[in-house]
């Protein structure tokens, strides 16, 4: 990746966890078979962390 990471595919927020000790080196990278509802989870828990997502803003829309 650009930024330096290595990326770790995430499928649910408790995989999110085991990025804690490693957030230096790796970025989450939320699968692509994630629904929405489970990717607001997973960037709120890496958000908390301080854990990096790559698409973050993949598949989340908001009203406006």
């Amino acid at each position: 990746m650009p930024s330096g990471h290595k990326a770790f595919l995430v499928h649910n927020p408790s995989d999110v966890d085991l990025l804690l000790m490693h957030s230096k080196t790796f970025a989450a990278e939320i699968s692509h078979s994630v629904s929405s509802r489970k990717r607001v989870d997973i960037v709120a828990k890496a958000k908390q962390l301080g854990v990096k997502v790559t698409n973050a803003k993949a598949r989340v829309t908001t009203e406006a």
